[in-house]
C-alpha cells in the first residue's frame, strides 16, 4: 500500500536540492528589482515575530514574516505604504522609504484585538475576541515537535490530549472530547473519522504545519455549533493568498529516542506572474515507544507519508486557487504490556492503515469602493478517505471509507462603528463501514447553517459583539437491521438557533478584559446513534441509541489580560451547562459483578451511551514574567470541576495541571529547565454496586481482569525536563556562508528527564501500562 520511505525520503530531499539550486539562480534577477526587508519584533520584549502578515498598501503583495521576524516583499517603487498585522498587536501602518538598509517594525501588543482575521473569515475573528485563544508559531512548534497534532498543542491550559498509543490522540479542551473540539485545516474541516472512537487518528503531519490556532471554549458562530469544547486550526496555507518576490523554501527534521523515531519535511513557494504556488510534503517513521524502567510498549510503531501541492491566481484586491493533498499512514495500537493482555484486547494486536486524499478551492476578493461590503471570502473541499484496521494474522476487523465535503461563504461588512459578516457554511459525510468484526452502521450526515455577526464600538475602549446562527443538520443510516440491543433505528434530524453575545473593554495600554455567553448544540453522532458491535482497537463493545436528543449548552466566558513592559498573563474563568450530555459507559453485568462483555465472544467490554445533564467550571492563568533582561517565567496552569446532575463525577476528565518553565535568553538562543505536574484524578464516577473487580488489575489466563478505567482514580505526577534552542544563522556560529544555511534553529530538548513511571488518567489502559519514559527530542530548520 505504501511506497517505500527510503525512495520517498530520497525525493523529497532531491526536490529541496533542486530548490536550493533554483533560489541561487533568482539571485541575479532579485538584484535588478527593488525590494523591500525588514524585521518585525514586538515593541516591549524585543523578539522578533513569526507568521506576521505584510503587505504594500493598494497593491496585491504580501507575505508572511519567518520564524526570525524577517520579510521581503517587491515594491513597485522608491516610496510604498507598508501595513504590518499580526494576532494580538495593533496594527502597524506607515510610509517607507525603500533603501538598501532593512526596516525593524515594532508592534504594540493588544491582545484583545485580531486585525486581518487569523482564519481568514471575520465570524473566525470575531468568535475569538472574547475567549482566550493562542496562537503557536512556527517556532513554537519546532520546540514541541511530537507525533501528533494533539501532543504539540497539549501544552496549552486547558488543553490535553487523549491517547491510544503515540498515532492515536485527539485534543481535549476542557474536559470535552469527540466532535464537541473540531480540528481544521486552513479553517475547513479535514474529513476523517478521528473524533469518532478514541483509536482513530488525527490525519495531519505535524511536520508540515505553518502555524496552530487554539480557541477555548463554545466557538459555534466561527465553526459550527457542536464546538462545545474548542477548536483547533491548523494552517498550513495550501492554497498560496499572495505572490512572493523570491523562491521561499524550508526543511525541517526531527527525532526522538523514546520510539526511534524521526520525520523529515519540506516545502518550496514562489510566484511566476500573477500566479503563486506551493509544493510540500513530510515523511515519518517511529518504532515501539519505551517506558519508564526500560520496557517497550508493542504495537505503538508508526509511518506516515504526506504531500501536497496549490495554485492561485492572484490579482490586486483578492485571488482563487486550489490545492490537492495526499496523506497515508500505518500505526499500532497497543494491545499487551509485558506480557500482559490490556482489557478487552488479544496479543495480536491491532494496526491501522489510513489513505486520504483531499482537494480544495478558497478564494477573497476585496470590494472596491466605500460601501459597506468589504470582502466575498469562501472556500470548500473535498476528501475520500478510507481506513483499515487489521487483527492478527492480517484480516480486515473493520473497513471504513468515507466520502465528506465542507465549505462556507461568508460577506464581510464594516461601517463607521460596525465591522461583521453574514454568511454560510455546511458539511456532508457519507460513511461506510465493513469487516469481520465492524460495529459502525453506515449512515450519511449532512448540514447546514446560516449566520450573521456584528462587532459594535460602543465607547472609546468598549466593543459589543453579538451573533446568531441556525442550523439544521441529519443522520441517516442506509442499514436499518435492528438488533437485540439496537432497535427503533431511524433517521433523525435536529434543527437548533445559537448565538453569543459579549462585551470587551481595554483600560490604557496595559489592562483588557471580555466577557461572553454563548448557547451551542451538538447533535449525537453516527456512533452514539446506530453502533452495534465490537470496536477492536478501542477495546471495546459498542451500543447505539437512536432516540438520543441533541447536547444543549449554554457557556459563559470571562478574560482578564495584562500586558506590559515586563511580560502578559491571561485569565479565564468559564462554565458550561450542558443539557442532554451524552457519554459512552461501561455496563457491569448484574450476575457476575465483572464488566459486562460482548454477547457472541463475550471478549470486549459493552459501553453503551448514556444522557444526563452536565456542569463544567474551571480556571485556566497563562504568564510569561522576565524576572530580568536574561531570564523569563512562563507558566500555565487549569483547573476543572465536572459533575453530573446528581452531583457525580463525569468519566474522563483531565486532572488538574501546572507547567512551569524558567527560560535563560541569549543573542543565539534559549535554555529552559521545565516543570509539568499533574495533580491525582481521585473525581471519578462510583463503579456499579454490583461490581465486583477492582482497579488492580488481576491477571487471568494472561488477560488483566479489571474494573474499567472510567470507575479507577489515577495519582499525581511531576515530570521535569530541559530544552535548548540555538540560532543557526551564519554569522552567530561561524558557519561559511558558502555553505548555504542562511538561517535555521536547533532545538534539543528532553522530556520526563528523570524516566518517571506514571499513568495516563484519559487512557483506557492505564491500570495495566504506563506512559513513555525519559526522550530525547532533537529538531533542525533551515529557512532563509
Amino acid at each position: 500500500m505504501f511506497p517505500p520511505l527510503a525512495h520517498l525520503q530520497f525525493a523529497i530531499v532531491a526536490s529541496f536540492c533542486f530548490g536550493l539550486v533554483a533560489v541561487h539562480l533568482a539571485q541575479d534577477l532579485h538584484a535588478q528589482v527593488v525590494v523591500v526587508h525588514g524585521t518585525v519584533i514586538d515593541r516591549a520584549q524585543g523578539h522578533p515575530l513569526a507568521a506576521v502578515q505584510v503587505s504594500i498598501h493598494g497593491e496585491g503583495t504580501s507575505t508572511r514574516t519567518d520564524a526570525r521576524g524577517r520579510f521581503e516583499l517587491l515594491a513597485p517603487s522608491q516610496t510604498v505604504r507598508l501595513r504590518v498585522e499580526s494576532l494580538g498587536y495593533l496594527p502597524w501602518e506607515e510610509e517607507v522609504q525603500v533603501g538598501a538598509d532593512p526596516l525593524r517594525i515594532p508592534l504594540t501588543a493588544d491582545p484583545l484585538r485580531l486585525e486581518g482575521f487569523v482564519v481568514r473569515s471575520p465570524v473566525t475573528g470575531t468568535a475569538s475576541l472574547l475567549q482566550p485563544s493562542a496562537l503557536l508559531t512556527r517556532s513554537d512548534l519546532a520546540e514541541r515537535m511530537a507525533t501528533s497534532v494533539a501532543a504539540m498543542v497539549a501544552e496549552e491550559p486547558g488543553v490535553h490530549v487523549r491517547t491510544n498509543g503515540p498515532m492515536a490522540t485527539q485534543p481535549i479542551i476542557r474536559g470535552l472530547s469527540g466532535d464537541r473540539v473540531v480540528v481544521l485545516e486552513d479553517g475547513l474541516r479535514g474529513g476523517d473519522v478521528s473524533t469518532t472512537a478514541p483509536d482513530h487518528a488525527v490525519t495531519i503531519e505535524p511536520s508540515t504545519v505553518e502555524n496552530v490556532e487554539v480557541i477555548r471554549g463554545p466557538a459555534g458562530l466561527a465553526f459550527g455549533s457542536n464546538t462545545l469544547g474548542g477548536v483547533v486550526n491548523v494552517r498550513r496555507y495550501e492554497v498560496p493568498r499572495s505572490l512572493v518576490p523570491d523562491l521561499e523554501w524550508g526543511i525541517s527534521t526531527f527525532g526522538e529516542s523514546v520510539n526511534r523515531g524521526g520525520s523529515l519535511s519540506g516545502d518550496l513557494r514562489g510566484s511566476t506572474g500573477t500566479f503563486a504556488f506551493q509544493v510540500g510534503g513530510g515523511v515519518r517513521r517511529a518504532g515501539d515507544t519505551r517506558t519508564p524502567g526500560g520496557s517497550f510498549l508493542p504495537f505503538t510503531d508508526v509511518s506516515a507519508l504526506d504531500g501536497g501541492a496549490g495554485l492561485s491566481l492572484v490579482r490586486d484586491g483578492g485571488f482563487l486557487g486550489a490545492a490537492v493533498r495526499g496523506y497515508q499512514s500505518r500505526y499500532g495500537v497497543p494491545s499487551s504490556y509485558d506480557g500482559v493482555t490490556l482489557p478487552g484486547s488479544h496479543v495480536g494486536g491491532v494496526y491501522v492503515e489510513v489513505d486520504r486524499i483531499s482537494g480544495r478551492t478558497q478564494g477573497e476578493w476585496q470590494v472596491p469602493g466605500d460601501g459597506p461590503l468589504e470582502s466575498v471570502s469562501g472556500g470548500i473541499n473535498a476528501v475520500r478517505f478510507e481506513q483499515w484496521e487489521f487483527e492478527e494474522g492480517g484480516f480486515v476487523g473493520t473497513r471504513f471509507g468515507q466520502l465528506s465535503s465542507s465549505g462556507e461563504l461568508v460577506l464581510r461588512f464594516s461601517g463607521e462603528r460596525h465591522q461583521g459578516a453574514v454568511g454560510a457554511s455546511g458539511f456532508w459525510h457519507d460513511r461506510r463501514a465493513e469487516g469481520s468484526f465492524t460495529g459502525t452502521r453506515p449512515a450519511r450526515q449532512h448540514s447546514l447553517a446560516l449566520f450573521a455577526v456584528d462587532q459594535i464600538q460602543v465607547g472609546r475602549s468598549t466593543k459589543l459583539v453579538t451573533g446568531l446562527r441556525v442550523d439544521r443538520q441529519g443522520v441517516v443510516p442506509l442499514e436499518r437491521t435492528e438488533t437485540l440491543l439496537v432497535r427503533d433505528i431511524r433517521p433523525r434530524r435536529f434543527t437548533a438557533v445559537t448565538g453569543a453575545l459579549g462585551l470587551q473593554r481595554s483600560w490604557g495600554s496595559a489592562w483588557d478584559a471580555g466577557v461572553q455567553a454563548a448557547r451551542a448544540f451538538r447533535a449525537p453522532t453516527i456512533e452514539e446513534l446506530f453502533s452495534a458491535g465490537p470496536h477492536l482497537a478501542s477495546y471495546s463493545y459498542e451500543i447505539g441509541d437512536p432516540s438520543l436528543e441533541a447536547e444543549v449548552g449554554i457557556g459563559v466566558d470571562g478574560v482578564l489580560r495584562w500586558q506590559g513592559d515586563r511580560g502578559r498573563a491571561e485569565l479565564s474563568v468559564f462554565g458550561m451547562w450542558i443539557d442532554d450530555y451524552i457519554t459512552f459507559a461501561p455496563q457491569i453485568d448484574e450476575a457476575t459483578g465483572l464488566p459486562m462483555r460482548d454477547p457472541r465472544l463475550r471478549r470486549y467490554v459493552v459501553f453503551a451511551p448514556e444522557q444526563g445533564d452536565a456542569r463544567l467550571l474551571g480556571v485556566e492563568l497563562s504568564s510569561l514574567l522576565m524576572l530580568s533582561d536574561r531570564w523569563g517565567l512562563a507558566t500555565a496552569a487549569d483547573l476543572l470541576h465536572a459533575r453530573a446532575a446528581d452531583g457525580s463525577p463525569l468519566p474522563e476528565m483531565p486532572p488538574p495541571t501546572l507547567r512551569a518553565e524558567l527560560r535563560r535568553l541569549s543573542e543565539v538562543g534559549t535554555f529552559a529547565v521545565n516543570l509539568q505536574a499533574r495533580g491525582p484524578q481521585r473525581r471519578v464516577p462510583a463503579a456499579p454496586a454490583a461490581a465486583e473487580a477492582t482497579c488492580d488489575p488481576q491477571v487471568v489466563n494472561g488477560e488483566a481482569a479489571v474494573l474499567p478505567s472510567t470507575y479507577c482514580p489515577t495519582s499525581g505526577t511531576v515530570l521535569l525536563g530541559a530544552r535548548l534552542a540555538l540560532d543557526l544563522e551564519s554569522r552567530g556560529w561561524g558557519f561559511p556562508q558558502g555553505w548555504g544555511i542562511p538561517g535555521g534553529r536547533l532545538t534539543v530538548s528532553v522530556d520526563n528527564l528523570l524516566d518517571t513511571r506514571w499513568r495516563d488518567p484519559l487512557w483506557r489502559a492505564k491500570q495495566v501500562a504506563p506512559q513513555p519514559g525519559r526522550n530525547l527530542r532533537i529538531g533542525m530548520e533551515v529557512r532563509p
